[in-house]
C-alpha cells in the first residue's frame, strides 16, 4: 500500500505533466491562430493593392480618353472657327485672324496637358496606396512568421515537467523526513 507522501509526490507529477501538455497546446492554438490572422491580413493588402493598380490603370486610360477627347472637339472647334472666318471674307493666313486660331490651339493643347497631369496625379495617389497596401501586407507577413516562430517547443514543456518533478521530491522527501513512524 502507498504512503500518503507516496500519493502526494504521483498527483505533483501527473499534475505538472498535464499542465505542460495544456499550455504546449494552448501556445500552439494562439500561434496557430495568430498565423491564420496574418495570413488573412496578408491576403486583404495583397487584393488592396491590385485594386489600386487597376485604378491607377483605370485612371491614366480616362485621362487618355479625356485627352484625345479635348482634342477632337478642340480641332473641331478650330474649323468651325476657321470656317466661319472665311465665310466673313477674312483671310486666315496672317494677321489677328491667324493669332485667334493660334491662341485656340495653345489653350486647347494646354486644356489637354492639364487633363493628362491630373489623370498622372490621380494615378500616383492610387500607385501609392498600392505600396502602402503592399508594405501592410509584408508586415501581416512578418507578424505570421514571427507567431509560428513563438510555438512553444519540446523543451519547454520538458522543463516544466523536470520543474515540476523537483517540487514533487522536495514535498516528497520533506514529508517522509518528518514523518512519525
Amino acid at each position: 500500500m502507498c504512503d500518503l507522501a507516496t500519493v502526494g509526490l504521483v498527483m505533483s507529477l501527473a499534475s505538472t505533466v498535464v499542465g505542460g501538455i495544456a499550455q504546449q497546446q494552448q501556445a500552439s492554438a494562439q500561434a496557430r491562430a495568430a498565423q491564420q490572422a496574418a495570413d488573412y491580413n496578408s491576403q486583404v493588402a495583397a487584393n488592396e493593392a491590385e485594386t489600386q493598380r487597376n485604378l491607377a490603370m483605370s485612371e491614366m486610360q480616362k485621362g487618355a480618353e479625356e485627352r484625345n477627347r479635348l482634342l477632337r472637339a478642340g480641332a473641331a472647334h478650330q474649323g468651325e472657327m476657321a470656317s466661319g472666318l472665311g465665310a466673313a471674307g477674312f483671310t486666315l493666313d496672317q494677321g489677328t485672324n491667324l493669332s485667334l486660331l493660334g491662341q485656340s490651339a495653345e489653350e486647347i493643347q494646354q486644356d489637354a496637358s492639364i487633363t493628362s497631369q491630373n489623370a498622372a496625379m490621380n494615378a500616383w495617389s492610387h500607385l501609392a496606396g498600392a505600396t502602402r497596401a503592399g508594405n501592410e501586407g509584408a508586415f501581416a507577413n512578418y507578424q505570421g512568421q514571427l507567431a509560428a516562430s513563438q510555438k512553444s517547443s519540446p523543451l519547454a514543456l520538458a522543463g516544466t515537467v523536470l520543474g515540476g518533478i523537483g517540487q514533487g521530491l522536495t514535498g516528497y522527501y520533506k514529508i517522509k523526513n518528518t514523518s512519525v513512524p
